[in-house]
C-alpha cells in the first residue's frame, strides 16, 4: 500500500487550524474552522485520514505494529530486561493462548521484540 502524506489544512480568513469532521445530514466529511464559520468539502482523496499497517513476522507470526513504542494508549512496564540493551522499560500487549497467556514486549530503547508465556 503507497502511503500518502497528509498535509494540515489552515482557514483562509483567520489562519487557524481547519478540524475534520463529519456532516452527518449529507453523510460527507468537511473540515471547519473553530474560530470562524468557514467550513469546507473535502476533497473524496482525503477522506482517509489515518492509515494503521502491520506486518506479520512470518518467523514467530507475531503481528508487529510500526511505532508501537509511541503508543500512548498501551500498557508499559519497568519490570523486565530488555534482552538486547539491558533497558528496563517496555510497552507489552497480551494474547490468550491454550496453555495460558502470552505476553509479547517491545523495548522502548531500542524497539527489541520478545515474548514471555505466562
Amino acid at each position: 500500500m503507497a502511503s500518502r502524506k497528509r498535509g494540515l489544512k489552515f482557514c483562509p480568513e483567520t489562519n487557524d487550524l481547519l478540524y475534520p469532521r463529519e456532516d452527518k445530514e449529507r453523510r460527507v466529511l468537511e473540515y471547519y474552522c473553530k474560530t470562524c464559520n468557514y467550513c469546507v468539502q473535502a476533497d473524496p482523496s482525503e477522506w482517509c485520514v489515518y492509515v494503521h499497517a502491520t506486518v506479520v513476522d512470518e518467523k514467530d507470526k507475531i503481528t508487529t505494529l510500526y511505532d508501537v513504542t509511541a503508543d500512548p494508549t498501551l500498557p508499559r512496564t519497568r519490570d523486565v530486561r530488555c534482552p538486547k540493551c539491558n533497558h528496563n522499560e517496555a510497552v507489552f500487549v497480551s494474547e490468550p493462548t491454550e496453555q495460558g497467556m502470552t505476553l509479547y514486549f517491545h523495548c522502548v530503547a531500542c524497539r527489541e521484540k520478545w515474548r514471555d508465556y505466562v
